[in-house]
């Protein structure tokens, strides 16, 4: 039983690394959408639609207060 329980231990280890590296991968990408939400803004290439969503009741856009992700400094 002893290498079974190895066996399971290191599964779990992997299991808890992937998700770190796909909570990483996902904030990483959430930050990119932001960021390219607000150049298609700027050059008014952003469907009204998509547009809509990032833009609050006072009219204000903000791609990354909607995406919750912190503009890059």
């Amino acid at each position: 039983m002893s290498e079974l329980d190895d066996l399971l231990r290191q599964r779990a280890e992997i299991e808890a690394r992937i998700q770190e590296v796909m909570a990483g991968e996902v904030d990483q990408l959430r930050l990119e959408f932001a960021e390219l939400a607000y150049k298609l803004r700027e050059l008014n290439a952003l469907p009204a639609s998509v547009a809509s969503i990032f833009t609050d009741k006072a009219g204000t856009f903000n791609s990354y207060r909607t995406m919750r992700v912190k503009r890059p400094a």
